[in-house]
Formats: structure tokens, sequence, C-alpha cells
């Protein structure tokens, strides 16, 4: 039992991510276009949750574990949106032909 509450105690800030990516994928439904892009979203929200929800609360001192939930939820939240507005640069910037125009390659 203990080893299940050590376990829960570490995924707690990747499941409030979790949570957060959720919510906003309302608001991404333009670049969430299919189940890869979905669940690539919700990945990332739940992985900068995990991996960021120590420095950040530690950065700003908070320590009330209601609250670093809180900061995990807007990590996730906000890692997710991150992401997708990467992948929207990526596709406007067309950065195969500028690879191809810079080695040589033919331009299309």
């Amino acid at each position: 039992m203990d080893l299940f509450h050590r376990l829960l105690e570490k995924f707690d800030w990747m499941i409030a991510g979790l949570l957060g990516a959720l919510v906003a994928t309302r608001w991404h439904k333009d670049d969430l276009t299919d189940r890869k892009a979905w669940l690539l979203f919700l990945f990332t929200g739940m992985a900068c949750a995990h991996y960021l929800t120590g420095m950040v609360s530690n950065y700003f001192g908070i320590t009330e574990p209601r609250s670093v939930a809180g900061v995990g939820f807007l990590l996730g939240t906000f890692g997710g949106s991150l992401i997708a507005a990467i992948n929207r640069a990526i596709k406007a910037a067309d950065l195969w032909s500028v690879i191809r125009s810079k080695f040589g390659g033919p331009s299309s």
C-alpha cells in the first residue's frame, strides 16, 4: 500500500497536467485534427506538468499541495498549447523547402 501512495505522489502533477490539457483541447479544435495530434497534445501537457511543476513551485515559493497541483494544472494547459503553437509555426514556415534550397536540392 505504501508503494501505491508513493507512485500516486509521483504522478499527481502529471494527472493535474492531463486534466489541464483536457480542458485546453476545447480551444484547440482546429489544431487537433486526428487522434495522433490529440494524444500528442495531452502527452505534452502531462510531460510539461510532470517535469516543470516542481521547479515553478520552488521558484515562486508555493508549498501548499493544493496550490502545487494548481500549478501542474496550468502547466498542463499551457504545455499542450505551446506544442500546438510550435506545430502551427512549423507548418506555416514550410521548412522542407528552406532545407532543400540550402542544400541545393530541387525546389518544387
